[in-house]
């Protein structure tokens, strides 16, 4: 399997303009698991330094633009941020980006769907810092093809202890999602805190109970099972039942979907992507077959 590339490195604060880098590695490693398979696939981390004292505005590879207040930056201990500070981004939007990066659009298990995943970080001196008291980070979103921003709200990530990320709203004064208005061209999200930050809303319709099969995956212990709404940003992932031997959720809409069965045994990829009407109560078994990563990526960039 080809190697994938991706560094996370810190730069020297020296420079008082905004500099805007993508940084890789390439680490060699054979993918031996689907944790694997999840690092060596998650989203890049580009690099911004700026001024903490005047502020900047950053723009993603997905066109974001990102507006960080000036002076409003303290560290762990509340002083004052001064100089130059090194700002990390990760973008998540598409169907394809949220599943290779193990990014789920789900609130207390409820689907969601996204305007966009963002992990936002601060360092000085290779020390983390933070938005400070009363400062508001903006991030202004371009149109996504198949997303209404109607009802969008602020969502903050809380990590668990397996590492995966669960969506909170954020319902402080000052967090929220305005649409395209006079005052700002495109859709904006005003946030108090950086870390994981997502633009979401709760789908508000009757959910439904679903089950998938593995059918013959090759290893039940390396596979994870999601769930595609078509036409929606919104990646469901189902829940494996220990004993039980199939995947199940009951927070999926009774709509169209396709089912992506990845699977990794013996440091071979293998995958199962199956259209379905969802009918509660039903299930569905997957068919897995080998794939190469470059096959899967393709066949994930057509969700939509």
């Amino acid at each position: 399997m080809k190697n994938s590339i991706y560094l996370f490195a810190l730069v020297t604060l020296a420079l008082t303009a905004c500099q805007h880098e993508v940084s890789y590695v390439d680490d060699g490693k054979i993918q031996t698991s689907l944790t694997d398979f999840y690092n060596y696939n998650r989203a890049v981390v580009e690099n911004f330094t700026v001024s903490s004292v005047s502020g900047a505005v950053v723009t993603t590879s997905h066109g974001s633009k990102i507006h960080l207040p000036a002076g409003g930056f303290v560290t762990e201990y509340g002083e004052p941020v001064t100089g130059n500070i090194l700002i990390t981004v990760k973008e998540i939007v598409t169907p394809a980006e949220m599943i290779l990066n193990n990014m789920p659009t789900v609130s207390g298990g409820l689907p969601l769907e996204s305007g966009g995943e963002f992990q936002i970080t601060a360092l000085k001196n290779n020390r983390w810092v933070k938005l400070a008291p009363g400062s508001i980070l903006r991030i202004e979103i371009p149109d996504r093809p198949n997303v209404s921003m109607t009802n969008m709200q602020v969502f903050n990530g809380k990590t668990n202890s397996r590492g995966e990320v669960d969506w909170i709203p954020n319902n402080n004064p000052g967090n929220f999602v305005v649409r395209d208005s006079m005052l700002f061209a495109k859709s904006s999200l005003f946030c108090d805190s950086i870390e994981w930050i997502n633009c979401d809303k709760f789908i508000n319709e009757p959910t439904v109970h679903f089950d998938v099969h593995p059918g013959n995956a090759p290893s039940n212990d390396s596979t994870n099972v999601f769930m595609h709404l078509t036409g929606r940003n919104t990646i469901v992932k189902m829940n494996w039942t220990q004993g039980l031997s199939y995947f199940t959720s009951d927070k999926v809409l009774p709509v169209s979907s396709t089912v992506i069965g990845i699977s990794i045994k013996n440091g071979k990829l293998y995958a199962a992507l199956l259209p379905v009407t969802v009918v509660n109560n039903q299930s569905v078994t997957l068919n897995f077959e080998a794939i190469t990563e470059q096959k899967l990526k393709e066949r994930l960039g057509q969700l939509h």
